[in-house]
């Protein structure tokens, strides 16, 4: 009798797994694609909006005048139709890839305004 049942319940676990399998595979891509989107990832990033915000963040370092200077000197797109164009995302890519914070003038580092100029010269 423990031969009989034997191929039985091993049929019965191999269709469980195999069940199984599709739904966590399902759930864990449901999660990725979540924390994708949560984190700016896909084409739909806005580039000029987080650029714009790590500026303002560098400024933030400073004090009084000094900070609502720089902030005041953040380059910023009027026209939010225009801040979407194709060439404004590039431009912001480049300085949200490129930007590292000198906290005491308030803006990029030498180093990293080189580089932010350069990748946008390499868009054109």
């Amino acid at each position: 009798m423990t031969e009989t049942w034997a191929p039985v319940t091993a049929h019965l676990h191999s269709n469980r797994e195999r069940s199984a399998t599709p739904r966590w595979t399902t759930v864990v891509a449901a999660i990725l694609l979540i924390s994708a989107a949560a984190c700016g990832g896909g084409s739909r990033r806005d580039t000029y909006a987080k650029g714009t915000q790590i500026q303002e963040q560098c400024c933030e370092h400073l004090q009084g005048g000094a900070r609502d200077q720089c902030l005041a000197g953040v380059t910023r797109v009027d026209d939010p139709g225009a801040a979407k164009t194709g060439t404004n995302q590039q431009t912001f890519a480049c300085v949200v890839e490129h930007f590292v914070c000198d906290p005491q003038t308030g803006h990029a580092t030498q180093p990293s305004a080189q580089e932010q100029y350069d990748c946008i010269a390499d868009l054109q």
